[in-house]
């Protein structure tokens, strides 16, 4: 009974998703992101929620600019277009430290956009307990609560990969005197903030066949992942292994697949782009002949890797030939109505994960299983033992074998961050973090700025 009271739900939020692409392309100012749709019973409920999946969707978030900027900061994609505000991002010759500014728009627009998602998640969380809906059952509550829990978790988290610790906001804002004077946590308190979230949204949501709504097992992907950017060894290996252990997930072959199928066994959440509320990001990789800009690719390195047989076997699907001006772009972006999904979580990563946990624990045959597993679904060679013996041998490998599984998806730069790896392989400064908006320290004096400021 439960089980069909969260379907319902998922399936009517997806019968009401009413943000309309322009919608998600308009700007607006962080300090004014209120939820513009009041939550008085369940259908407004479940608008609400849509809300804050649409925004997760907007093209200042996974639709476009979050993803763009580490990629550009990073090793894997090169920029060949012309958008002043990506430049900024570009190393010269691909090595070495690249020289941001405070100003750049790229940057301002990710901060508002997470912080509008994280208003519309503090919306439905301080309403939905207080409406009076006999129609709307506690199982019902429940399902959007944990949604919201889990959105805003995700949201902290992801601010946190770009700026440290930051302004924790909890409550609905209306306002810009809302969110003005508020000191930035340290990284510590976000994070104690992003767990207790994670913690609500386990206790609430259940296990659903959904991929493009969250539920328990997103929950403890999430989990997985912050562990390990935390190095809680023991509690990376443990959660991973409970989203490796569930039959909803597993590695699809070829590579190719998980991509090119709707809603794969390897998807864990994913967001469900349309042809009429398209995927920003797919304007941008693809070539001119395609109806794209073609401002990104992937560079030299990367698809002599992937093209390896040896390294990168049938990954190298993900590079993709336009036609007539032979131009290389990324493959997720195949399809012609720009409705690409996004992949926020995939059940490889969580064998990475595992992977890189187990290594750390001096778990050496368990973790080569992990990363073995993960090659030859790409049908690269397994690791000998010999190769894999000690932790700096396997890590190692296994931020090589995360650079070519996600060659095209945002984990590169924060990898070599977390992992101290960045004044080594880029010649970035160690720990670099992105630089607060200036019009954000501008807003709001109590707002200190970053070193790289």
């Amino acid at each position: 009974m439960i089980q069909i009271t969260i379907n319902r739900i998922l399936l009517f939020a997806a019968a009401i998703l009413f943000l309309s692409c322009d919608d998600l392309l308009t700007p607006e100012p962080t300090a004014s992101v209120s939820d513009s749709k009041s939550i008085y019973d369940e259908k407004s409920a479940g608008a609400a929620l849509n809300g804050a999946y649409s925004q997760l969707m907007s093209s200042g978030y996974y639709g476009l600019d979050f993803d763009i900027a580490p990629y550009l900061f990073a090793d894997n994609v090169k920029f060949v277009g012309i958008q002043t505000y990506y430049k900024a991002f570009v190393r010269l010759n691909n090595y070495g430290p690249a020289t941001l500014q405070s100003d750049n728009s790229s940057l301002s627009g990710t901060w508002t956009a997470i912080y509008r998602t994280v208003n519309k998640t503090n919306h439905i969380i301080e309403k939905v307990d207080g409406v009076t809906d006999d129609n709307f059952t506690r199982d019902e509550r429940n399902a959007i609560l944990g949604q919201a829990y889990f959105i805003r978790a995700l949201s902290y988290f992801d601010l946190t990969r770009f700026w440290g610790g930051v302004q924790i906001v909890t409550k609905p804002t209306t306002s810009p005197e809302d969110v003005s004077n508020i000191q930035r946590s340290s990284l510590e308190d976000t994070y104690r903030q992003i767990e207790s979230d994670l913690k609500k949204a386990e206790e609430l949501l259940l296990p659903t066949d959904s991929r493009i709504y969250v539920d328990l097992g997103t929950v403890q992907a999430l989990t997985a992942r912050i562990a390990l950017y935390r190095e809680q060894w023991e509690k990376a290996e443990a959660y991973s292994s409970f989203v490796i252990s569930n039959s909803k997930y597993s590695l699809v072959k070829p590579y190719s697949v998980f991509f090119t199928t709707e809603a794969s066994p390897e998807s864990i959440f994913e967001l469900n782009f349309t042809t009429t509320q398209t995927n920003p990001a797919g304007h941008w990789w693809r070539p001119s002949e395609l109806g794209g800009r073609y401002e990104v690719t992937l560079n030299e390195t990367v698809i002599g890797l992937l093209e390896d047989p040896a390294v990168g076997g049938n990954r190298a699907d993900i590079i993709t030939v336009a036609e007539k001006s032979k131009q290389i772009y990324n493959g997720m972006y195949w399809r012609s109505g720009q409705n690409n999904p996004a992949y926020l979580f995939r059940i490889a990563e969580q064998y990475l994960i595992r992977a890189e946990a187990r290594a750390h624990l001096n778990k050496f045959e368990e973790s080569r299983a992990d990363i073995n597993a993960v090659r030859n679904r790409a049908d690269v060679p397994d690791i000998e033992t010999s190769e894999y013996n000690t932790r700096a041998k396997a890590l190692q490998a296994i931020e090589t074998e995360r650079r070519l599984e996600f060659a095209v998806e945002n984990h590169r730069f924060f990898d070599l961050r977390r992992t101290g790896r960045l004044a080594t392989v880029l010649g970035e400064t160690e720990g670099y973090l992105f630089p607060i908006p200036i019009d954000e320290i501008t807003k709001d004096p109590s707002l200190t700025p970053n070193p790289s400021n």
